[in-house]
């Protein structure tokens, strides 16, 4: 089914890119049922990239969130720091305030730049997490109708067998049928004929299936 030429293999790339890009997708890496469905060896080598990237973004994303809690501690340590040492000149330590504040105020400042920065990744990641996750689910659904075309073909081949194994199974028991019949008709002919102790005489000799016809004689 996905045995196409590049041109249709874009095409069909992007017909299921519509369908799937604005709906909701789980993140699959975090999803048990998706490592359950597909253990390291079912993974295809496009499969584990996109894997290993999804997890770094994820992780990113935490990562980011963390720093800008730290960020958010910092400046206010700095902010207090710039308040408890602000001075109109005055003061004796005027001068060691002075370097102090501008020591804040750059470090504050470079604070600033970063905390912008990890506002903007964590802007900018949701998306770049949502388009990888429908990536690797596309990916997934290509494996998944791989194995479920194999074993449609697989399955068909099975009913197949097993059809053709009614037909002989039942071809088996209509011919052990009419030979059970055969048997029981030619037994109960010779014994009404020449009478059980005759037949004695030659059952101990030969093995053969007599069905009812033992229990009847028995009682005769």
């Amino acid at each position: 089914m996905f045995q196409k030429n590049k041109k249709q293999d874009e095409e069909y790339m992007g017909r299921y890119w519509e369908a799937v890009k604005k709906k909701y997708v789980p993140l699959l890496t975090l999803d048990p049922r998706w490592h359950q469905l597909f253990p390291d060896h079912m993974k295809t080598k496009r499969m584990i990239q996109l894997e290993k990237k999804l997890n770094k973004l994820i992780k990113k994303q935490g990562q980011t969130n963390n720093d800008l809690k730290d960020y958010e501690k910092t400046r206010k340590v700095l902010m207090d720091n710039i308040i408890n040492n602000m001075t109109d000149g005055s003061e004796t330590d005027s001068p060691i305030r002075s370097m102090k504040q501008d020591k804040n105020q750059k470090l504050l400042d470079e604070l600033h730049q970063k905390i912008a920065q990890a506002h903007d990744l964590q802007q900018q990641l949701p998306q770049e997490i949502q388009d990888v996750n429908h990536a690797l689910m596309i990916e997934s659904l290509k494996n998944c109708y791989e194995t479920l075309v194999y074993n449609t073909q697989e399955i068909e081949q099975e009913e197949e067998w097993i059809a053709n194994a009614r037909k002989e199974l039942t071809e088996h028991v209509l011919a052990k049928q009419e030979m059970e019949i055969r048997n029981t008709d030619t037994y109960r002919f010779m014994h009404d004929l020449l009478g059980a102790d005759i037949l004695e005489i030659f059952d101990k000799d030969y093995d053969v299936w007599k069905g009812e016809i033992n229990r009847e004689h028995k009682q005769v």
